[in-house]
């Protein structure tokens, strides 16, 4: 529970920022302290440091013999009246010498063997302590000690002022630094596990939603509380939903759709087998019900094809073979193709090619990809163009793009029509025509195929009039040998 509690998001932003505020707030308490400290001893240790070198400046006189040890004695007193304090000459065994103090002949306190040892090294400086020389005095004393000579031997010198006043005043400022710095990082505190609280929020929420969705429920939303990155975040979060519940409608549809096609021819082919096997069907009718049949099982293929042929383009499998193509050429030979259906359905077709021996329209295209989009908007142009009607193929450069325009007078389609052919299964007669041949996947196959050849199709109908399709490909710079 620990583990998990600590692996927490919010709690890891909380502690990181928590941990980052304490440092600098202890420093901040360590440099004021140290600030202040300074401050209110500085005018305590220049006048120890100045005394201290009058006292070293006695010391040669006595070796001299200019001044007696009771001078000396005399001298050292005035010192220390001067300083509030007391001064010592310690020797190295750590007895006040004669001459320096009442604690004469005794031996220094254990709390200042450090700073002793630290003067027979040849080391001075200052300490400040709670520490006291005697069971008399108060709590609170400021000490400088520093080498010296005396009859050519070392000595430390001690000079020890009390620091009750100073002691207490720094006592007093230290509590008023880490008291208001204590309630500034408790504050501190909640404000960070509050504003870690809000940022990892979200992401908690989103966390469970993703769960949600992993089960199947895509009803899962993250509530959008504010404008910025997290915002964001939540919103392309329900942006991302809400695509999947567009691409599983689309699945469960076009599983729909597949299975409803699949079912069809099946359910035909079965019946009419069944129909020969029990001889429903009289021997003599055979041939016209299988002819039936072969039309359900190539029915099957186009289907089963057309399908492998959208799974192979949608998931990028399928290799364009780009070349430099005339289109000129490869239009007439597509609709070479295609002249024996539109005079059997007594279709006029119009030709408004440019003369490819004087001006070649060329684009980098695959020829096989190509010639199977123009196939399946001249099949579709045939099936809803009734007898007598027209189609008009016509091909012209503009603007460094060719474009094709593919135009029939069939019978056009509706604007709500226009927004679905491209759709997978869709089929414009299922609602006004019958008789179809086609599988409703010929478009969509188009649609992929002119964009994976980097090419864009338009495309404009009207009820009674016709419809017409508009392919441009960008112009290629490369010629054809």
């Amino acid at each position: 529970m620990l583990n998990h509690w600590l692996k927490s998001f919010y709690i890891k932003i909380f502690l990181s920022f928590l941990v980052t505020c304490i440092l600098f707030f202890v420093g901040l308490a360590l440099f004021w302290n140290s600030y202040f400290t300074d401050l209110f001893y500085k005018d305590k240790k220049e006048l120890l440091s100045s005394r201290f070198g009058e006292v070293s400046k006695l010391l040669p006189s006595v070796q001299e013999g200019t001044i007696s040890t009771r001078e000396l004695r005399f001298g050292i007193r005035i010192i220390s009246r001067s300083i509030n304090g007391s001064v010592w000459l310690v020797d190295a065994h750590g007895v006040v010498l004669n001459g320096s103090s009442e604690r004469e002949g005794s031996v220094i306190p254990k709390v200042m063997d450090t700073l002793f040892i630290e003067g027979l090294k040849g080391n001075s400086g200052f300490i400040a302590s709670q520490y006291r020389i005697d069971e008399r005095a108060r709590d609170g004393l400021l000490t400088y000690y520093g080498p010296a000579q005396m009859n050519g031997k070392p000595i430390v010198i001690f000079l020890n002022v009390p620091a009750v006043e100073v002691s207490e005043a720094l006592a007093a400022v230290r509590w008023n630094i880490v008291v208001p710095l204590l309630f500034s990082l408790l504050t501190v505190g909640i404000i960070l596990y509050m504003l870690s609280r809000k940022l990892a929020g979200p992401l908690q929420m989103m966390n469970r939603a993703a769960l949600e969705l992993a089960g199947g429920d895509f009803s899962a939303r993250v509530p959008v509380t504010s404008d910025d990155e997290v915002g964001e975040l939540a919103k392309s979060f329900n942006f991302m939903v809400d695509q999947l519940v567009q691409w599983e409608d689309a699945r469960q549809e076009f599983l729909t759709n597949v299975s409803h096609e699949l079912r069809s021819p099946l359910t035909s082919l079965r019946g009419l087998i069944i129909a020969m096997n029990d001889k429903v069907i009289p021997e003599g009718k055979y041939g016209h019900y299988l002819k039936i049949c072969d039309y359900e099982v190539q029915r099957l293929q186009r289907l089963v094809n057309d399908l492998l042929d959208l799974a192979r383009i949608q998931n990028g499998m399928d290799v364009f073979r780009l070349r430099p193509l005339v289109l000129n050429e490869k239009i007439e030979k597509t609709l070479d193709l295609l002249r024996t259906a539109m005079n059997d359905k007594q279709i006029m077709l119009h030709e408004l090619l440019p003369d490819a021996n004087h001006v070649e329209v060329i684009a980098e295209l695959d020829p096989d990809r190509f010639a199977q989009i123009l196939q399946n908007l001249l099949y579709n142009a045939i099936q809803f163009t009734p007898s007598g009607g027209s189609i008009f193929v016509e091909l012209y450069s503009e603007e460094g793009d060719a474009v094709i325009v593919i135009r029939d007078t069939g019978i056009g389609m509706a604007e709500e029509e226009l927004n679905r052919i491209w759709d997978r299964f869709y089929k414009v007669e299922h609602s006004r025509a019958s008789g179809s041949e086609g599988t409703g996947l010929g478009l969509t196959i188009v649609k992929h195929l002119v964009n994976g050849m980097k090419g864009t199709i338009a495309v404009s109908s009207e009820i009674g009039v016709g419809t017409e399709f508009t392919l441009t490909f960008p112009l290629s710079e490369n010629r054809c040998y």
